[in-house]
């Protein structure tokens, strides 16, 4: 978690009610890290709306795409649409829908403190349920060496737990990983153009 949330309360509520284990420190984007994988921007109604006028909300996003396969934005607050900014409602409509299409970042909603430590806990849940779902393959791959080449894996640049997952399922074999052209990479599901050319370019150097 960010030490800038520290006064919202939710940390307390993750530790306390879900015995969460956290820590707080500086986070270059987002205000939550979940599992390691996932990053979640919380923000109340009033900055939502503030961060649609300064231009702020689109570059948060930009930069949570840039580090991590998985992104959310919470929007905590019953008041989404009459805040005390002078904005249309139109106006906010259209900044969640250009979060969700052209970012393909998830928006969820939040009544209230509470309500949004429920959401991180279920989002790192059901991620953790994800993972062991996507490691299971028919055939009994050993898992010591099934836990090596997802190490491995997770060794390219931007690819962590589930991606590495998700590589060798749709591959088959570390190799196939490694000389797979940018193409190929691109049909892994959540891998985009900047990241296959990344990997690429590591692999062919």
């Amino acid at each position: 978690m960010d030490f800038r949330e520290n006064d919202a309360g939710i940390g307390d509520i993750l530790t306390k009610k879900y015995d969460v284990t956290l820590t707080t420190e500086p986070l270059k984007t987002g205000d939550y890290i979940v599992n390691g994988e996932i990053v979640v921007e919380r923000k109340t109604t009033l900055d939502f709306v503030q961060s649609i006028i300064d231009g702020r909300l689109f570059k948060q996003m930009a930069r949570m795409k840039q580090f991590f396969d998985c992104a959310a934005v919470i929007i905590e607050g019953k008041d989404l649409y009459s805040t005390s900014v002078n904005i249309h409602p139109h106006a906010v409509k259209g900044g969640v829908i250009s979060v969700a299409l052209a970012w393909q970042v998830p928006v969820l909603f939040s009544d209230d403190k509470e309500d949004t430590a429920l959401l991180l806990w279920l989002l790192g849940s059901q991620n953790e349920m994800m993972s062991h779902e996507l490691s299971y393959r028919p055939g009994g791959r050993p898992k010591r060496i099934l836990k090596k080449q997802l190490y491995i894996l997770q060794g390219l640049p931007q690819v962590g737990p589930v991606l590495s997952n998700q590589l060798l399922t749709h591959f088959g074999t570390v190799e196939k990983v490694i000389t797979a052209s940018e193409e190929e990479l691109m049909q892994v599901p959540r891998l985009g153009k900047v990241k296959a050319k990344t990997i690429r370019e590591l692999v062919s150097k």
